[in-house]
């Protein structure tokens, strides 16, 4: 699974386990409940062994969520925020180089190896291009990593949804006399124990997924710094 997160990006792969999700709660044989009906079923198992309700909180990482990177975090050259921070996208050789390694699909030693070859092929203005290069890695993974966050969160408030269903499923259940011979009372609780036992196994598929999922913001980091070192060793002394 990381090296499927980290092949496609993390915002596809929450993308495909959204759509992945989706497709289990509409499978064939169960009905997409409603999550604004209290009259919904959910998943799990006993109410006393379902899943958390939700905390009230939107984090649900055990990494401490940093909103922002710090540029004084990973880059102590020239200051970016002037004109090469304007600029670096008029710059096609490196708008280009940002394009092709800023993404994680290209495995951090090559990045670091072509940002070296394109430092090399400059002699006057290095230090304006480089900087130019950091700026744009910069402003390209940070935009990446705040969407990542945000689809983190989406992804939390999704399983909280899960979770308040699920209850609310065996809820319901224990209201329906299990020693009953009404042939609808049965067929009642054989539908609910169906809905849960589906979305129990929705609501893990999605978890195991979390622990992943939550380190991207932190790979993003490590590799904007080690990109950032690789370019700061070529500036000029």
């Amino acid at each position: 699974m990381r090296s499927v997160l980290q092949t496609l990006g993390l915002s596809t792969a929450l993308a495909l386990s959204a759509a992945f999700a989706l497709a289990q709660e509409t499978a064939p044989g169960s009905t997409a409940p409603d999550p604004a009906s209290a009259s919904t079923p959910g998943a799990a198992a006993p109410a006393s062994n379902a899943p958390a309700a939700a905390t009230g909180s939107d984090w649900p990482c055990e990494q401490v969520q940093r909103p922002e990177i710090s540029i004084g975090s990973v880059w102590h050259g020239p200051d970016p925020e002037g004109a090469a921070a304007t600029s670096w996208r008029d710059n096609q050789a490196v708008a280009s180089l940002v394009e092709q390694i800023a993404p994680r699909r290209m495995p951090q030693d090559q990045a670091i190896d072509a940002v070296h070859r394109f430092s090399a092929g400059y002699k006057d203005d290095r230090a304006g291009v480089l900087t130019a290069l950091f700026a744009g890695l910069f402003e390209t993974m940070s935009d990446e990593r705040s969407q990542i966050i945000r689809g983190i969160k989406h992804f939390n408030s999704r399983q909280d949804s899960l979770s308040q269903r699920i209850q609310e499923g065996w809820k319901q259940l224990d209201e329906l006399d299990p020693s009953s011979g009404d042939p609808k009372v049965i067929e009642q609780r054989m539908a609910l124990q169906q809905t849960i036992d589906w979305d129990s196994r929705v609501f893990d598929d999605r978890e195991h997924l979390l622990p992943v999922i939550c380190q991207q913001p932190s790979v993003i980091e490590q590799r904007l710094f080690a990109l950032s070192r690789a370019i700061q060793e070529d500036l000029p002394q």
